[in-house]
């Protein structure tokens, strides 16, 4: 639980600063544009209660998911977005225990244009899972 607690203090801590230098127009402006060169740090928390033989096991899990525009050239940018689950879990297993870790790691990049080049987006999806 303290790895959960410290991801989501350090990315309020990075990201504020950030936002406030923002004009609130033109950052209304790019967050509805999603090929804006925007970088945003979304975090999910799922919690599951009652699970395990048992039924008394818990488990938190903290979806962290980067997303990175990179600038390629004039025309294109390649967006990177991460997705790293932190997983807590207590007793799912009898006599088990709890336990803290890193899952598998996701790691997605985007080819866009900068520009949207009409009312439909062109978007090229190649996908890489990290499995330790």
């Amino acid at each position: 639980m303290p790895l959960i607690r410290c991801a989501v203090i350090c990315a309020a801590v990075v990201a504020t600063p950030v936002l406030a230098e923002q004009d609130s127009a033109e950052l209304a402006k790019k967050l509805s544009n999603p090929v804006a060169a925007l970088i945003s740090v979304p975090f999910q928390l799922n919690y599951d209660q009652d699970i395990g033989p048992a039924e008394d096991g818990e488990k938190w899990l903290l979806n962290v998911q980067p997303v990175v525009p990179i600038e390629l050239n004039e025309d294109w940018n390649v967006i990177s977005r991460t997705i790293l689950p932190v997983v807590y879990q207590d007793d799912i297993a009898p006599g088990a225990g709890s336990q803290t870790g890193i899952g598998d790691v996701v790691q997605s990049l985007f080819f866009s244009p900068k520009a949207p080049t009409s009312r439909s987006m062109m978007v090229v999806l190649p996908s890489r899972t990290i499995i330790r």
